[in-house]
């Protein structure tokens, strides 16, 4: 029985390895460099660091940012290369949509990699702005009059 559970960062040895997970996924493959574990933006109250791990391995992250009081954006998913393609990336923004609900928010957006777009379009988001090199991507959350016909697609 596998253990996955996405918590949020708080201890040291939790902001280590969120921050190796994020350098590796999204500069080093990449071809980037300049990665800033000590970036601002990470220590924002109104920014939520998660850290995703299966059976104590850290292997995902996600960053949900609360931008007012309706909505949230994701920022910065990450799930290490090898991986990827087991449905962590599934469960990992799952988990961000509960918490995001737990937090009021109705709806939450993402500028997606180009790659990345069908994967959230298969979780139920739509692509709003396409035209910019990271596309816009918004998903509605608990709507009440929009409940009939999404399960089980």
């Amino acid at each position: 029985m596998m253990a996955i559970e996405l918590r949020q960062v708080k201890e040291s040895e939790d902001w280590q390895a969120y921050h190796a997970v994020r350098r590796h996924v999204l500069f080093e493959l990449r071809g980037l460099d300049g990665y800033d574990d000590n970036h601002p933006d990470e220590y924002e109250a109104s920014h939520i660091p998660l850290l995703l791990r299966k059976d104590g391995v850290a292997l995902g992250t996600v960053r949900l940012d609360l931008s007012d009081g309706a909505s949230g954006i994701v920022r910065l998913v990450a799930i290490l290369p090898e991986y990827q393609r087991q449905g962590l990336g599934r469960i990992l923004m799952s988990e961000v949509e509960r918490l995001a609900v737990e937090y009021g928010l109705s709806r939450l957006e993402a500028h997606a990699a180009p790659y990345a777009v069908h994967f959230y379009e298969k979780l139920g988001w739509v692509t709003v702005d396409a035209c910019q090199s990271t596309p816009l991507m918004l998903k509605n959350l608990q709507s009440s009059h929009h409940g009939s016909g999404s399960e089980g697609d």
